[in-house]
């Protein structure tokens, strides 16, 4: 065997690798293909879930009525304890005053 037959052989083997590469690649083709399709109907269908998802947490009008209420009366709550809360302070104002003044 000499060194251009050695040379040769390994021409050879390397196509011969190529070509089997090019042959797995054509039949993968078909698989390749129904992937992407698979991906596109899963990536629909996850927009349609959130779309879907969307619209079942939307308040609904009757909701944002009773939230607008419930807000109300915590305000009004609030503003009943912090007139509470300036009357107790008035009067331990006055009591730290006649504190002072005795």
């Amino acid at each position: 065997m000499t060194a251009a037959s050695g040379t040769e052989w390994a021409v050879w083997a390397v196509c011969s690798f190529n070509g089997l590469l090019f042959l797995a690649l054509v039949a993968l083709i078909p698989t390749v293909l129904s992937l992407r399709s698979a991906l596109w109907i899963t990536e629909r269908a996850m927009a349609d879930w959130r779309e879907a998802a969307e619209r079942a947490l939307a308040p609904t009008p009757a909701e944002l009525l009773r939230l607008r209420d419930r807000l109300r009366e915590n305000r009004t709550n609030l503003d009943r304890w912090q007139r509470r809360l300036q009357f107790w302070q008035g009067i331990r104002r006055v009591a730290v005053w006649l504190g002072r003044r005795l």
